[in-house]
């Protein structure tokens, strides 16, 4: 499965407690998840942000009590994937669940700075930068983390139809 968006790029280590302040945690709107989605880290965020989006983040996407709400925040902002430096093995479990997948690779979070079109091949563990053509690899995504992505994209896509056509009764 190939994933090709936008890079956002955050220069720090992440906590869950970073990605949507516990205050937010709980509300279970994606819209507001998605509002206050790296408030913390980047104020702006939100709204530069598109679906679709690859999170790159310099640093260590740790794990905690609200890494779930995390990873669904996530999604709702719209990332689509996450490019990391480091990661703790269970939250890149967890969010291999929901279908965001997380790339470990330390060079590439280095190198990719924000608003390049990176292009992810989940099965072969490749991410390609568009304009340089440079490729950095990494370990290749667990076949249900793929089915996992496949599913929530495909998600996506029905959602956009339906807010694009309208819902009749």
């Amino acid at each position: 499965m190939i994933l090709t968006g936008y890079t956002q790029r955050i220069e720090q280590d992440l906590t869950p407690e970073q990605i949507i302040a516990p205050v937010y945690a709980d509300s279970g709107d994606p819209a507001l998840l998605a509002a206050h989605c790296l408030a913390a880290i980047d104020p702006h965020l939100a709204e530069v942000s598109r679906e679709g989006d690859v999170l790159v983040v310099n640093g260590r996407l740790h794990t905690g009590a609200q890494a779930e709400i995390a990873v669904i925040a996530l999604q709702a902002l719209g990332f689509a994937a996450v490019i990391c430096a480091e990661a703790a093995d269970s939250i890149v479990a967890l969010a291999g669940v929901y279908g965001l997948p997380i790339l470990i690779q330390a060079t590439a979070a280095t190198a990719l700075s924000a608003r390049q079109i990176v292009r992810i091949d989940l099965e072969r563990g490749a991410i390609e930068e568009r304009e340089t053509s440079l490729v950095w690899r990494s370990a290749p995504c667990p076949p249900e983390v793929i089915a996992a992505t496949r599913r929530n994209q495909m998600l996506l896509r029905m959602r956009r139809v339906v807010e694009d056509e309208g819902f009749a009764e």
